[in-house]
């Protein structure tokens, strides 16, 4: 009769003994996880930043060797080959000697070979002409990519313990890329990810050994254990599927089971959702920074078009005699085609400049109200009606009004475009006091988003309509980014699509 008592008291030690592990475990996990994440951010600048510095300090010389015609030649001789190395190598050794553990070169396209390889701070022997055997692969290929896709490339790489950020820059002469800079610095092969290995396995042989125990004592219980073994081998066939409902212990070890893949699953969610952000973020700021430059540089000579058709035009209306081969309707023409070129630049200067900083305290309600007053609703002969359930009680939020105004204006046209014939646009406002945001939502009746382009409707110049030039949604997405705040579509469950704005009180 004393069973009872002795199983009891084992069951509930190994309860606690399982707790303390489990907390200990994920305090330790959590540390590691912190501190891999700094050192990691830390290379990683830090290796931007003297790959930046090395581009820079090798402009000269890369334009002297191109002069020479040596950077884009194929087949370079030997005495061609050691010339160009020696030249780079100089100018590695040079910018990389300040900090210990950096190491890069330079990689040219033309002649697939790396020159200037230097790591100054590590002891002899250093490879010849490019990095060492076990990392050239990996090395070439991310310089390879960096140099066709003219953009600079930031990215992490490990092999065996070996951990590195590698970053690599275009090289361009003539307004040509011709190869890249590359600068990479080995991290100590004792990173958490090391350790949190053997954290696991202590945690996992803790684990199993304190399973094992619980079978035992819970011999009586062996179909319910058996059931949860099958539950779990069919989950690890399809992680959709969750353990059955039961009663006393294992009603809880199936709860929080079920619980945890719930958490797994969100996570691997929100890492994706992270994930599609940093790339969507990481091609605006390069697309945005292109964007103002050509910008700028066709705004001027539109201007300079457009005025000299318009007094072509005037002297025209004055003497029809002087323009047998030219037509008031062919320099309309010509004005009408500048106006646009002239508004597609006006779109391309917001997009690479999202907001002006005129940043001031504004009521979302007022705002949405002027929009939807000055709005042409009566579009293509459709007759929609924008109804409006505004939440007087939302707080006032810090923004640039004129930009915020362009995304709503953005969104509703969209809206409207997206509806054939009669159709209805809700304007709902709310707020989250617990996380400080207003949230706007618009949605229409019109057809709706299709699955397969609703991740890409914020990439710039993609658009689905005939007529688009898909920079709007793009424009919006600046925006509502440099406020910290969001915007995402999501399919409408009565019709249409809903778009989603959240907005920060404060910035």
């Amino acid at each position: 009769m004393k069973f009872p008592r002795t199983y009891n008291r084992a069951f509930i030690y190994a309860i606690i003994f399982t707790i303390i592990v489990t907390i200990a475990a994920v305090f330790i996990l959590a540390s590691l996880s912190k501190w891999q994440k700094t050192l990691v951010e830390e290379n990683q600048l830090t290796c931007e930043l003297f790959a930046l510095k090395l581009h820079d300090s090798a402009m000269r010389e890369i334009n002297i060797l191109g002069q020479s015609g040596l950077i884009e030649k194929k087949n370079l001789s030997s005495s061609e080959a050691k010339l160009i190395d020696s030249t780079l190598k100089q100018l590695s050794e040079e910018q990389l000697k300040v900090m210990s553990g950096l190491e890069g070169g330079f990689y040219l396209c033309g002649s697939d070979e790396f020159y200037g390889y230097s790591f100054p701070t590590s002891p002899p022997p250093v490879p010849v002409y490019g990095p060492p055997p076990r990392s050239y692969n990996i090395i070439k290929t991310q310089s390879l990519k960096s140099a066709q896709q003219n953009q600079i490339l930031i990215n992490l790489h490990s092999f065996n313990a070996a951990v590195f950020p590698l970053v690599t820059i275009p090289i361009e002469y003539n307004k040509k890329v011709i190869g890249s800079v590359w600068v990479r610095i080995h991290i100590e092969n004792d990173l958490p990810i090391i350790k949190l290995k053997q954290v696991v396995n202590v945690v996992a042989i803790i684990s199993i050994t304190g399973f094992l125990i619980l079978m035992l004592i819970s011999a009586l219980w062996g179909g319910e254990i058996s059931g949860i073994r099958k539950e779990m081998e069919n989950i690890m066939l399809d992680p959709e599927i969750r353990l059955r409902k039961r009663w006393g212990i294992f009603g809880y070890i199936s709860s929080n089971i079920n619980d945890m893949l719930d958490t797994i699953h969100k996570d691997n969610l929100h890492r994706k959702k992270l994930e599609q952000q940093l790339n969507q973020k990481e091609k605006l700021a390069s697309l945005g920074n292109m964007i103002a430059g050509v910008a700028h540089e066709v705004k001027t000579p539109l201007a300079i078009i457009k005025t000299r058709i318009q007094m072509w035009q005037k002297e025209v209306e004055k003497n029809p005699e002087i323009a047998e081969h030219i037509s008031l309707d062919s320099m309309e023409m010509v004005i009408n085609e500048t106006n646009r070129l002239s508004n597609l630049v006006k779109r391309l200067l917001i997009f690479s400049r999202p907001i002006d900083k005129k940043m001031k305290e504004t009521d979302i309600n007022n705002l949405i109200n002027e929009v939807v007053s000055f709005i042409n609703i009566d579009r293509n002969n459709k007759h929609i009606l924008i109804n409006l359930s505004l939440n007087p009680d939302i707080p006032k939020i810090v923004a640039d009004e004129n930009s915020i105004k362009q995304v709503i204006i953005n969104v509703l046209e969209n809206a409207m475009e997206a509806m054939t014939g009669n159709g209805v646009i809700n304007i709902i406002t709310d707020s989250d006091s617990e996380n400080k945001r207003i949230k706007i939502r618009i949605s229409d009746t019109g057809k709706g988003i299709p699955e397969e382009i609703i991740n890409k409707v914020f990439e710039p110049f993609f658009t689905s309509k005939e007529s688009g030039v898909g920079l709007g949604l793009a424009i919006s997405y600046q925006i509502v980014k440099a406020h910290n705040g969001e915007i995402f579509f999501s399919d409408n469950i009565e019709k249409g699509t809903d778009c989603i704005i959240k907005l920060p009180v404060y910035p």
